[in-house]
């Protein structure tokens, strides 16, 4: 070939990996019902359909073979090919959507692991054109040389791959004659068998077999399924042009039920008219055709089976060919070719392929079972017939099909986990059954729905929800969480394992609990608790137990967990800042029934170590509710799992005080100013005061990582941009002062000039005062104290009030104002987070 046509073979080749990638518009598509029928009767009926005849009639009886055969092949096929609705749909490739089930890198290994394992096919090929040349010659009276079958084999392997490599025109001229070809050849073997036998030797043909029947039969159902479900390629590029879904539908599943079963009896009609008229069985059609019919006729139908098979390799090498040059295009395709054409090589000089027929399909099958199921339920339950296309072109700035670096680990686990409960049934090459129980619904069956069920039901686990449905914006779930139903009692069977969770993780923080003046409280109470950090979750059942308790949550904690465990623990689900009646209405019913409702107040995480303002509206709901009211003052939480760097640190150890606040009695003759103000002072904290009393070092060497987050203003040059930290350090990028948090987290200046403090005398001891003082900031002035050794220090409750104070006294002044870009998600239920784009946050006085 010379260069220009090399040019243009090539070009050809590009045109159809980008015309094949591409959806296909509606105004583009050319096949009906009858047009697909055709072309995917001919892509399954090529001549190692007489090879799985010839297989199944060493297993079942003739009767029993027609049954396996249509029935296994329709049934198998109602189900897998119901995902080509996507392809006629969409008009694209089932390859395309792939990438959402495997990630757009992992679909590579999942595609070349399909060819690795589907490519043998053309092996068989290669095996009947050596056949076919063989016994051609010997009816010439030749006898060639035992060399000369491997020759013919690895000729058949070249003259596919030079047809293969001319490119799409050549191919498409190829497959006009193939099938016709293959369709002549299939009706001579029928003429010729009747003709040669009577039709109730065939009609009452029975196998001479060791194994139990039922074994055998359900082997030859596990042929059948794994012969149809091999033929998934053919879903891949014929249904994407048809001009229906229901066209595509049906005639995958007739060409491939039907067509392709019908080639499969007739292979088995083959087998046993031989077997009947010369007492020798065999799967080739040649050696059956040079035996039973008249010599011309022999010879013309050798040549056809010739051709037949040369042309099915070069189609395979093409269709495959392409496949590989869509996913990895930096290759040439003509380098693709002839690594296919080596593979098919290899295989045919190994010389077995025909002896491992049964094994070969199961493991084929093992591999192309659990990608159906993966295909199916992705389509239909998953994604829920939605796809995310610029993320499956991989369109810049759309990225949702990436997931791990490009793997879509779910994906590639259930592949690996479907082939292994495969395998784990029935060993396809030494025949040995594990499981007689699940081989009942045959390996590929088993293999089928435990990986379809498995990839539902992992599904229903929040993380993994959340990593499989990167994409969930484009097709997301907008019911409305339902705040009005009734909240369930927490678990009684998960209460021991909550309380045992618990334990475990605060152990190595010694957890000491104090009760103080708990006599007389018994449920149901209103639990009140301070809220530094996770880890208050697990403080709270310890001291609240041996009673259960119902816990109020935000939205977020139950679609992070999810709703059906979030509701077993005892949680009520609420939104921040909005009026929640149902709320309101369901903590009463919770007291009413006798049990305990733990309420966080501050409804967030302390941002400093240090309690937030109390809000009013808590005093009037204890008096409107009238229950006993505890409160759980927690310390050390924050200390060991700061909002700003949750790295937990093993010093810290945990303390919490529980108080009977207020009794029936109390509630009904105090106001609600009064019970605020008792409750508020219960509540009151400083965890940087405790840390000091109890003389806890925290060596963590990077503790004031993530300091700058609520520290973001620098004290000496007044910016709010540029605040940084790393390590054991916090400093300003701007005008380069920087500060030391040492063990008892005092923050000491080491560089800068302090120009918004005042600086004030103060001995470590005098830090140990009542947080309340830490508040006062004069003149908008921070408060710096000179410790023992004469450095400036700073406590970094008094650096966040001073930042507090500033922005009350530019709100004052009509100053303040804040703009950002953000990303707006929204959040209806317990499902899933919806991407609602960007937009710009501004918060100003209008």
């Amino acid at each position: 070939m010379n260069g220009r046509a090399k040019n243009r073979a090539e070009q050809e080749i590009e045109k159809e990996v980008y015309c094949g990638i591409l959806p296909v518009r509606g105004d583009e598509r050319t096949s009906g019902f009858i047009d697909a029928l055709l072309i995917l009767s001919g892509y399954c009926i090529a001549t190692w359909s007489y090879t799985q005849g010839a297989y199944l009639t060493g297993l079942v009886g003739f009767k029993q073979l027609l049954i396996t055969s249509f029935a296994g092949a329709l049934l198998m096929l109602m189900i897998y090919q119901l995902p080509v609705i996507l392809s006629a749909r969409f008009g694209i490739d089932i390859w395309i959507w792939l990438r959402a089930v495997f990630g757009v890198k992992g679909v590579r290994i999942v595609s070349v692991i399909i060819i690795i394992v589907n490519f043998p096919w053309y092996a068989v090929c290669c095996e009947m054109f050596a056949s076919s040349m063989t016994n051609l010659a010997a009816a010439f009276g030749i006898t060639l040389p035992g060399w000369t079958f491997l020759g013919l084999k690895l000729f058949c392997v070249g003259l596919g791959t030079i047809l293969a490599w001319q490119g799409v025109k050549t191919i498409t001229r190829t497959t006009r004659i193939l099938v016709p070809l293959l369709l002549a050849v299939g009706a001579l073997v029928i003429f010729i068998a009747f003709k040669a036998v009577p039709f109730s030797d065939i009609w009452n043909y029975q196998p001479e077999i060791t194994m139990p029947h039922s074994t055998a039969y359900i082997l030859a159902v596990e042929a059948n399924f794994a012969f149809v479900i091999t033929l998934v390629g053919g879903m891949a590029g014929v249904p994407r042009v048809c001009k229906s879904e229901k066209g595509a539908f049906y005639a995958g599943v007739f060409g491939q039920g039907i067509s392709g079963s019908f080639f499969v009896v007739v292979g088995a009609v083959m087998v046993i008219a031989m077997q009947c008229a010369t007492g020798k069985a065999t799967e080739d059609p040649t050696e059956m055709l040079v035996s039973l019919a008249s010599p011309v006729l022999a010879l013309a139908s050798l040549l056809l089976v010739a051709f037949a098979n040369v042309g099915t390799q070069a189609v395979g090498s093409y269709l495959y060919g392409v496949t590989l040059k869509s996913t990895f295009s930096k290759l040439s395709y003509h380098v693709l070719i002839l690594i296919l054409g080596g593979y098919v090589a290899l295989l045919c000089i190994w010389g077995k392929i025909i002896d491992y027929f049964g094994s070969f399909l199961t493991i084929s099958a093992c591999i192309y079972a659990p990608l159906a199921a993966l295909l199916f339920v992705d389509f239909f339950f998953i994604r829920k017939q939605k796809l995310d296309f610029r993320s499956a072109y991989e369109i810049k700035g759309h990225d949702n099909y990436r997931y791990t670096k490009g793997y879509n680990l779910i994906g590639l686990i259930l592949l690996a986990i479907g082939c292994m409960i495969s395998l784990l049934i029935y060993n396809p090459v030494t025949g040995e059954i594990h499981n007689k129980v699940l081989f009942l619904l045959t390996p590929t069956g088993a293999a089928l729905i435990g990986t379809g069920i498995l990839y539902l039901l992992l599904y229903l686990i929040p993380g993994v929800r959340r990593y499989v449905r990167k994409d969930v914006s484009i097709n997301p779930d907008t019911t409305a969480f339902d705040r009005e139903k009734t909240p369930p009692r927490q678990s009684l069977i998960l209460f021991p394992l909550i309380l045992l969770l618990c334990k475990i993780i605060t152990s190595k923080a010694k957890l000491k609990i104090e009760k103080h003046d708990m006599e007389g409280f018994k449920p149901p109470y209103l639990v009140l608790g301070t809220h530094q950090s996770f880890t208050d979750f697990y403080v709270t059942p310890i001291a609240l137990a041996p009673h259960r308790a119902n816990y109020i949550s935000e939205l977020e904690g139950f679609e992070y967990y999810g709703e059906w465990i979030y509701r077993r623990i005892g949680c009520l689900g609420t939104r921040k800042f909005i009026y929640d009646l149902a709320l309101i209405r369901n903590i009463k019913k919770v007291l009413d029934r006798g049990d305990n409702l733990v309420i966080y107040p501050e409804a967030r995480y302390a941002n400093v170590g240090t309690s937030s303002e109390l809000s009013m509206a808590v005093a009037k709901m204890v008096k409107m509710y009238k229950y006993p009211v505890v409160v759980l003052n927690m310390q050390g939480n924050y200390l060991q799992s700061p909002i700003w760097n949750l790295t937990k640190r093993k010093e810290v150890r945990l303390h919490t005080d529980m108080y009977g606040a207020l009794k029936k009695e109390d509630i009904e003759k105090l106001s609600v100013k009064e019970i605020h103000d008792k409750l508020e002072k219960l509540l009151e904290y400083d965890e940087y005061a405790y840390q000091r009393k109890e003389n806890i070092r925290i060596t963590y060497k990077d503790r004031a990582k993530g300091l700058h987050k609520p520290l973001y203003q620098c004290p000496c040059c007044g910016d709010e941009n540029h605040m940084n930290s790393d390590g054991a350090e916090l400093f300003c990028e701007k005008c380069g002062a920087r500060w030391f948090k040492d063990e008892l987290s005092d923050l000491h200046l080491i560089k800068g000039n302090l120009k918004f403090a005042k600086t004030e005398s103060l001995s470590g001891s005098d830090l140990e005062r009542n947080p309340a003082a830490h508040n006062e900031a004069m003149e908008n002035k921070l408060k710096v104290y000179t410790d023992e050794e004469g450095r400036a220090s700073l406590h970094i409750p008094d650096w966040y009030e001073w930042e507090r104070k500033n922005v009350i006294k530019e709100i004052a002044d009509g100053k303040y104002s804040f703009k950002m870009k953000v990303q707006i998600d929204a959040l209806p239920n317990a499902k899933n987070f919806i991407d609602c784009g960007n937009g710009e946050l501004i918060h100003e006085k209008e």
